[in-house]
């Protein structure tokens, strides 16, 4: 948890984590994560599906938006900032401080989806999006690559 340096970070929701994994579970306030923070996936031919992969926002929430209901947004674009099809995860939330949280304390909310069955027709740059009430607050690009030889998909 840091500590809010600017007015805009005193008063809006932060992401101080987002990223993609093989899995990963959300659980008890913390994130299980295993194959973590790959960039490139690579495939011998196109189209390609991917078979599932999870996504992890860790979100800060500052105190006065306590109490409120928020809703989140996770979606994926490619280079020419086309969103992708079928890839777009929508949900809400309302989180209240904890028993042992000190007024005036941000709140941290983790989140894990998991995403099945993602299909790519080439390769391309792409970049997973996430927003809170509509502002989008991370990005986290990578790479789908073709490789001779191999079995598909490889990180």
């Amino acid at each position: 948890m840091s500590i809010p340096d600017t007015p805009g970070e005193i008063d809006g929701f932060q992401a101080i984590g987002f990223f993609a994994a093989d899995h990963a579970a959300a659980e008890n306030g913390k994130v299980y994560a295993n194959g973590a923070y790959w960039t490139v996936l690579r495939f011998r031919e196109f189209p390609a599906v991917h078979p599932g992969m999870s996504l992890v926002a860790v979100l800060q929430q500052p105190f006065h938006a306590s109490h409120a209901d928020h809703k989140f947004e996770m979606s994926l674009f490619d280079s020419d900032g086309n969103q992708h099809p079928g890839v777009r995860v929508q949900g809400q939330f309302r989180a209240t401080p904890g028993p042992d949280a000190n007024y005036g304390d941000p709140g941290v909310l983790p989140f894990a989806v998991r995403l099945n069955g993602i299909r790519f027709e080439k390769p391309d740059t792409y970049r997973f999006a996430f927003a809170v009430d509509g502002t989008e607050l991370a990005r986290y690009t990578f790479r789908v690559t073709q490789a001779a030889g191999g079995a598909a998909p490889q990180r």
